[in-house]
């Protein structure tokens, strides 16, 4: 019989789950309904209940936040018993393994993590030794293509005989040099972190059967947004004792870009036939309404398992459709309804997250509540260990714990100024090639010093004299003395002052006094010498959630990538036009298609109470020249379309800084009217920001005259073949119609009449 606390902490289905016997499990986890509680309670019940020793359990995680969160949760449930078990990312317990055993395959102990500014740096520097054309070959796509090319187990040496065309062909290239320069650095990347644990695992039998053989019980959570690699890593570890606890919810794999692939997660049981599967669909989180919206678009996908979300709590309030001129009408609308809830007493700022597809989308949300005095963060934006002065003091703590850091030596040299200009670092380049030296290791050797002129011979020596000191107070200073001692023998602080001035440099200072306030807070008074590889590791392995500063009464901007795991009470999901959201690179694409229905089900459902839904029926975008931009006609995206309309009500009035004004009706009517037929919503309401856009009466446009096409005709597109006017529109600009064309995979389409190749074929 299960104990009292468990039955007492779980649902039915969640107890069922977690009391499950030995053997392979898979727990399809719906949205709220406890994926991470499920995980949590069942190594806190193989400790407790079936006495499995804690150093046989491993339990993996895809962020640190979520890690932190279940050894928490853990430490009140059973205390210090679950210290030995292993509990991290995917990451950090490949970079455990690899410290441990990586020796097997030539790895050093001490090899650095670099992070995706040191990788793009690296790829930088490579171009330019060869004399390649960073605008022909942008270094950023080429150290994607690496990426890919490792997510896909592909070597420098294998992608050189595949390639097709310049593009692939230089990147075959870099990747060899790349691949060489992380090995003379000791230092290796995410993807390395993942495939050289896999790759030991496979080819040094004797390790991989230590780690089969210790972990008794593997346990993963988010499993829907595994890669090939980390697949392989779990069915490899899990294939002694098939004890396998996996978590996840199919409909909420939207990684797919760095390699994650939801049918990983639907083929696990030809791993294990055995396979039990568990279905949670309780949620705690959301109302029925939010849920019942959320389900209606999902279920149209192909690869899931059906499942339909319950809530614990009331109904809730249909979805509030706005649909703006623009996007700064958009940005003006989730602003005014922010300051009326907040002004109403009932929600804080932090009580609200803004959603977008793209980053981009930010720039009018960010306009408009600076200009109305709302205050908000964007996450994922420059989180704090990308600042400069951060990282540059970093980088002086990773040249000390391996001085064959190629990157960060570069960084640090001359930062602050020392004399060691370009001139010099060609120079000491020259000489450590012809020594056959890495450059980390060539500058602090002693037959260097005479090859250099007498001032580039001084500079260098200043810099050897304080990275010795530095090195000697390893010892001696605990990690945030450590970084004290570097500011203060560097002279960082005048440095930053004298370049941008006393209010930047005090900024910037400040965010180094929060650097070492982190040391001081993470290892006391533990001598830096041991501290210093595990906070460096640390901070590499950071996820954007993990950096993102979640104090203060902020509202929230952020994609709806970096909302998932995320909750709060009020949502707004904007930019619901199609090619935006979903993304045009999905609209040829059907199982991209798929995913971008996952991450606006992901948008949805992470709101607790209320949902705002927007689009824009222009949206402003870049022509690529500096400054100028231009107003594009948007479509409906057909997820708004995939909504019951009874789920849905329409607010129509002006968005002011005072808040919202609704729209001046009959005493019947309301500003918030159900959507009952979804041709409407193509129809211009009310004077709005910043240029009134007013309805015309029937068959009338304000410029024109007497519209020269009705609701109801049948027209022939060139391209789109024959179908139905179902709406009609106009401003003192645009003359708009809303065809449902009969080919099915056409769809609704809105045109401008004046441009569109259509011929009337009937009133």
């Amino acid at each position: 019989m299960e104990p009292e606390w468990l039955r007492r902490e779980l649902d039915d289905n969640q107890l069922e789950a977690v009391t499950a016997d030995d053997g392979p499990i898979l727990v399809f986890a719906g949205a709220g309904s406890g994926k991470t509680r499920v995980l949590t309670y069942r190594i806190a019940y193989l400790l407790t209940c079936r006495n499995v020793p804690a150093h046989r359990i491993m339990a993996v995680t895809f962020t640190n936040k979520a890690a932190k969160e279940m050894r928490q949760r853990l430490e009140q449930l059973v205390g210090n018993l679950f210290q030995p078990a292993w509990v991290g990312t995917f990451h950090a317990v490949c970079t455990r393994m690899l410290r441990l055993h990586g020796h097997s395959i030539g790895l050093p102990k001490d090899f650095v993590i670099y992070d995706e500014e040191d990788q793009l740096s690296l790829v930088k520097r490579i171009l330019k030794e060869k004399d390649i054309d960073p605008n022909q070959f942008p270094p950023p796509a080429i150290l994607s293509a690496i990426g890919a090319a490792k997510e896909q187990q592909v070597t420098p040496e294998e992608l050189a005989e595949i390639v097709e065309n310049p593009f692939q062909e230089t990147v075959a290239k870099v990747y060899r040099d790349y691949q060489t320069r992380l090995q003379e650095a000791k230092a290796v990347d995410f993807d390395d972190l993942l495939w050289l644990a896999l790759r030991m695992l496979e080819e040094k039998p004797e390790v991989a059967d230590y780690y089969q053989s210790r972990f008794l019980h593997i346990l993963v959570d988010e499993y829907q947004d595994v890669n090939r690699t980390q697949h392989q890593l779990t069915m490899l570890l899990a294939a002694q004792h098939r004890n396998l606890f996996l978590v996840g919810d199919d409909d909420q794999s939207i990684y797919s870009w760095r390699g994650s692939d939801v049918r990983l997660m639907l083929e696990v049981r030809n791993h294990f036939p055995d396979l039990r599967v568990f279905v949670l669909t309780n949620n705690y989180r959301s109302t029925q309404v939010i849920l019942d919206a959320a389900w209606y678009v999902i279920k149209r996908n192909i690869h899931r398992q059906e499942k339909r979300l319950r809530a614990v709590r009331p109904a809730g309030e249909p979805l509030i459709l706005f649909r703006a001129q623009d996007d700064r009408e958009e940005a003006a609308f989730v602003a005014a309804t922010i300051i009326d809830l907040v002004k109403q007493g009932a929600n804080r700022y932090s009580d609200f997250a803004v959603i977008y597809r793209i980053n981009a989308q930010s720039r009018p949300f960010e306009e408009v509540f600076v200009r109305w005095g709302i205050p908000y963060r964007v996450v994922g934006a420059l989180r704090f260990y990308e600042r400069k002065e951060v990282r540059d003091i970093i980088a002086y703590l990773r040249l000390l714990f391996n001085p064959a850091d190629q990157v960060s030596l570069l960084r640090i040299i001359n930062t602050p100024p020392r004399g060691i200009g370009e001139q010099t670092m060609s120079r000491i380049q020259e000489l450590a090639s012809l020594k056959g030296l890495p450059l980390g290791v060539a500058i602090f050797a002693d037959d260097l010093l005479p090859s250099l002129p007498p001032r580039q011979r001084g500079g260098l020596m200043r810099f050897r004299q304080l990275m010795e000191r530095l090195r000697q107070g390893l010892n001696e200073w605990k990690l945030s003395e450590l970084i004290q001692a570097i500011v203060e023998l560097t002279d960082y602080d005048e440095y930053v002052r004298k370049a941008e001035g006393d209010l930047v440099g005090q900024e910037r200072m400040s965010n180094i006094l929060q650097l070492a306030t982190a040391a001081e807070q993470a290892f006391g008074d533990e001598p830096a010498a041991q501290s210093l590889p595990r906070f460096l590791e640390q901070i590499a392995l950071l996820s954007p959630q993990d950096a993102a500063d979640w104090r203060g009464d902020l509202v929230s901007l952020i994609t709806a990538h970096s909302a998932k795991g995320l909750e709060f009470p009020i949502v707004f999901v904007t930019g619901l036009e199609e090619g935006l959201f979903p993304h045009s690179r999905s609209l040829d694409d059907p199982f991209q298609l798929e995913e971008e229905r996952r991450l606006f089900y992901v948008a949805l459902t992470r709101a607790k109470d209320r949902v705002y839904v927007t689009y824009a029926q222009r949206r402003g975008f870049s022509t690529g020249r500096w400054g100028e931009s231009r107003f594009a006609l948007t479509d409906l995206s057909r997820f708004l379309l995939e909504l019951p309309s009874a789920l849905v009500v329409e607010w129509r009035g002006v968005p002011t800084a005072q808040g919202l004004i609704p729209m001046p009706s009959p005493p019947t009517a309301a500003p918030r009217t159900p959507v009952s037929d979804w041709s409407k919503v193509l129809q211009p309401v009310s004077p709005s920001l910043p240029q009134p856009i007013r309805a015309s009466e029937p068959g009338q446009s304000p410029a024109q005259g007497p519209f020269p096409v009705k609701t109801g005709a049948r027209v022939r597109h060139r391209d789109f073949g024959i179908g139905k006017v179902i709406a009609v529109a106009a401003d003192r600009r645009l003359l708009t119609i809303l065809v449902q064309f009969d080919d099915p995979s056409v769809g609704l389409k809105r045109l401008a009449l004046d441009m569109a190749p259509i011929e009337i074929l009937s009133d």
